[in-house]
């Protein structure tokens, strides 16, 4: 298995369906270039598996053997691979980075085109092509030890740069937008970040409507779809912490956000004691027996679930 070869093949693919540019081939893009991304991490960790494990880290499977001297080692089972979310956890524990957001964002194109039919267009698809060029060079060199313009070929290198030169222009007229916004809650300003558009999955978003986030809407650049801030300020919550809230879910912690008990908004950032939507600030200890309320009964604030059960039950 030459998945490096495959990874490049991938990515070129990727360049030349982008050039054509009608719909069908631009759903290729984003499916290859997703696929492309993916085949070079586990290039990195083939290279890292040790001789006679059977491609250990790259395998979704792991299982024990044994020698005739009784000696327990483990190796690859099967021939299943390892996917997203198994490569980063393998990457953590080895020490491996990559942008892990600017993969999660082409993960939702790529997400949003295979269930949602998004609209997607060149305009559109500008940043999945500047986020893939930036993790391919970044990866490349960092960590497979490659030069990524050879590996790609001249070609397919100048298309990818001339449209992250294009979308780095746009971003930046962006940023510069939201950073003029008082949005008064740090968790939700990163968010708001990694939010796209619904209809065309741009993440060219451009707030409108005043300096205050209760009375901003945002604008996608690409497609001029609007969210106001009642939609978009949950979900931006919920992208900023999603890698918290996935690890409080499978670890059994606490999830990092919450319902809040003034405006019923799933937009309570426990990290903040702050709603994100309406900025009230809940009490985070029971009034009734002291005890700290979980994330899970914040909406029951100033109480505890169980104190507020009793109390209900009172009445």
């Amino acid at each position: 298995m030459d998945l490096l070869t495959n990874a490049i093949k991938s990515i070129r693919v990727a360049v030349e369906d982008w050039q054509v540019g009608t719909r069908p081939r631009l759903l290729s893009t984003v499916r290859n270039i997703h696929a492309g991304i993916l085949l070079l991490y586990k290039e990195a960790l083939l290279r890292l598996s040790p001789p006679d494990s059977a491609q250990i880290l790259i395998k979704a499977r792991i299982k024990p053997v044994s020698d005739r001297a009784s000696t327990v080692r483990f190796v690859g089972a099967g021939r299943k691979t390892v996917d997203s979310q198994q490569i980063r956890e393998r990457f953590d524990s080895l020490g491996i980075t990559t942008d892990w957001n600017r993969f999660k964002g082409i993960s939702d194109v790529r997400n949003d085109i295979e269930h949602y039919f998004a609209d997607v267009t060149h305009d559109s698809l500008r940043g999945v092509i500047a986020s893939a060029f930036l993790i391919i060079r970044n990866f490349c060199i960092d960590q497979l030890k490659e030069e990524p313009r050879q590996l790609l070929g001249q070609d397919t290198w100048d298309v990818m740069l001339e449209a992250a030169d294009v979308y780095a222009a746009e971003r930046l007229e962006c940023d510069q937008a939201l950073q003029a916004v008082a949005w008064e809650s740090a968790i939700l300003e990163d968010g708001i970040r990694e939010l796209r558009c619904d209809e065309c999955s741009s993440d060219l978003l451009r707030p409108e409507g005043g300096d205050s986030y209760s009375a901003v809407s945002i604008r996608c650049r690409s497609c001029g779809a609007v969210k106001d801030f009642e939609e978009f300020i949950p979900q931006a919550v919920a992208a900023a912490l999603e890698w918290e809230s996935y690890v409080a879910a499978t670890d059994g912690g606490e999830s990092p956000i919450a319902e809040c008990p003034e405006c019923g908004s799933n937009a309570y950032v426990m990290e903040e004691g702050r709603c994100a939507m309406c900025g009230s600030e809940a009490e985070h200890e029971c009034s009734r027996c002291g005890c700290s309320i979980p994330a899970s009964e914040m909406s029951c604030s100033p109480l505890c679930g169980y104190c507020e059960h009793v109390m209900s039950k009172d009445d």
